[in-house]
């Protein structure tokens, strides 16, 4: 096996080499029909022909969290889909919130201080932003819809760390998000654009009266609320205008306002005129484009979900709970989740796993927690499978869907799912180590070779393989052994599942959810 990616540390210039460019991607879904037999978005209704059995719970768990145990759903398929949705969510909204970490203040050396201290700190600096994102792993495992939540607004509002540099200010951002992922969207545009990372990241700071940058005005239009087509040039340059003023002290990490950078002349923007702004700009735009704004969020939220193209007439009616609610994220994101269409046939193991997905729901998958050898080496994991968090590769957020496999992607995973499977149980009286034996005696019958290697793949894959290739597993797992030889008291049969398990995750259906 080829270890070489688990000795490298990630560095700055690492990073920077993924960011070369910072043009705007898009994934082309306009030739991928929408799926789904069903547009209703009634709770799910277990029934003869839609069961609640453990494919709709794996599912269900795969979109709850980051992967799940046969454990994880033998507990799942005791309750009603309706109350697992429900628990996760309350657990989301009124979880405790990790405490802020002891640097969250760490100020840089002040002005005047040598190149050398600066060196250093900065040093230091990236050491703390990859230690926060492990504490942001570890939170994935602790409260995973919340984190889920956080994630997909991490990719909406994208910000890059290597712009904005401070950890302390990448803490603040992270916060936003955890407080607000299930709360009310409306106040969730409010607070990130006065976000130390965001002012930073879309030049607000630099965005002043006889001096607009209209970078912040356009993407909040463009890629926060309301999509292209909605808007106009004008639009962008007056918003750019009453959006001026906003300032980060880059020393002491003081943000506000200061009345003597805003530009207190006459705006005109989606039709109002006035004197506008910050505030305004806001209350405008959710008043003015409240159908637009709807239906591009809901569109969003259904693509991370369910699937790249969503389906019209479910986005139209979640958009319509969107409004009603006066921008209420949980009751958009419960309604789906809790819905028949959401359960349809078509919709289970349509989406391609992200990196994030794909790490994690390994280790979920082979109930453990991850170590600190992981800890340490999962950035550059998430780096070479082109998901480093914390550095989406521009402000329009990580292409995702099919674009998380390439040439290049596609063989990272292959040797992660190596690691994770050989090296998690080169010692097995570790409790942090996989134990295949055990694995296997989750199911019916491990003593049959067939049974086992069918029940290890029903388990694994969000979709049926094809006959040819579910008739290759047992004899993976037997490896030429006699099948009347097999039982897992045989010596090797611990290294033979592993071999099994591998195999099975470097199939092409394992890499979807």
């Amino acid at each position: 096996m080829n270890n070489n990616i688990f000795d490298k540390k990630l560095t700055q210039e690492d990073v920077k080499s993924l960011h070369k460019s910072r043009k705007k991607n898009s994934v082309k879904t306009e030739n991928v029909k929408a799926k789904g037999l069903s547009s209703n978005l009634d709770e799910f209704t277990p029934s003869a022909t839609t069961p609640w059995d453990s494919k709709r719970a794996k599912h269900l768990m795969r979109r709850l969290r980051f992967g799940a145990s046969y454990s994880d759903i033998e507990l799942y398929m005791d309750s009603s889909a309706g109350s697992i949705v429900k628990e996760a969510l309350d657990s989301a909204q009124n979880g405790q919130l990790p405490s802020q970490p002891e640097w969250y203040n760490k100020y840089p050396p002040p002005q005047g201080s040598s190149q050398a201290e600066f060196v250093q700190y900065f040093e230091e600096n990236f050491d703390l932003v990859l230690e926060y994102q492990q504490n942001w792993v570890r939170e994935m495992f602790e409260n995973p819809f919340r984190e889920k939540m956080v994630l997909f607004w991490h990719d909406h509002f994208a910000t890059e760390q290597m712009k904005y540099e401070l950890a302390p200010f990448a803490a603040r951002h992270f916060t936003i998000l955890r407080e607000n992922c299930l709360g009310n969207f409306k106040d969730l545009v409010y607070k990130i654009g006065k976000d130390h990372a965001m002012l930073i990241y879309l030049d607000s700071v630099e965005n002043r009266n006889g001096s607009p940058n209209e970078n912040y005005a356009r993407e909040l239009l463009e890629l926060f609320t309301m999509g292209i087509g909605n808007y106009s040039q004008n639009d962008i340059t007056d918003i750019s205008r009453a959006l001026t003023g906003f300032y980060v002290n880059f020393f002491n990490f003081d943000a506000g306002f200061y009345s003597g950078f805003h530009d207190s002349g006459e705006k005109t923007f989606f039709g109002r005129t006035g004197n506008f702004g910050y505030d305004d700009v806001i209350d405008i735009i959710f008043e003015e484009r409240a159908d637009e704004i709807a239906e591009f969020v809901c569109s969003k939220l259904y693509r991370f979900f369910l699937y790249e193209t969503p389906n019209s007439s479910v986005v139209s009616e979640l958009a319509e709970i969107f409004k009603n609610s006066n921008f209420e994220i949980r009751p958009v994101v419960e309604t789906l989740l809790k819905s028949e269409h959401f359960f349809d046939e078509e919709l289970m193991g349509a989406m391609f796993k992200s990196p994030v997905d794909y790490l994690l729901g390994m280790y979920a998958e082979n109930d453990l927690l991850p170590n600190q050898e992981f800890s340490e080496i999962q950035p550059y994991l998430f780096f070479v499978m082109e998901q480093f968090l914390f550095n989406p590769p521009n402000v329009a957020g990580w292409p995702g869907y099919r674009s998380w496999l390439s040439t290049t992607t596609l063989p990272y995973r292959w040797i992660i799912a190596e690691y994770v499977g050989y090296y998690s149980s080169s010692n097995p009286s570790d409790p942090y180590k996989v134990d295949p034996i055990a694995i296997a005696n989750k199911f019916e019958d491990p003593n049959d070779p067939y049974k086992l290697s069918y029940d290890l793949a029903e388990f694994l894959l969000p979709v049926d393989l094809p006959e040819d290739e579910l008739t290759k597993l047992p004899d993976v797992l037997l490896g030429g052994l006699p099948d009347y030889e097999w039982n897992l008291g045989f010596q090797g049969a611990a290294g033979r599942i592993l071999n099994l398990i591998i195999h099975i995750r470097k199939l092409p259906e394992y890499q979807l959810m």
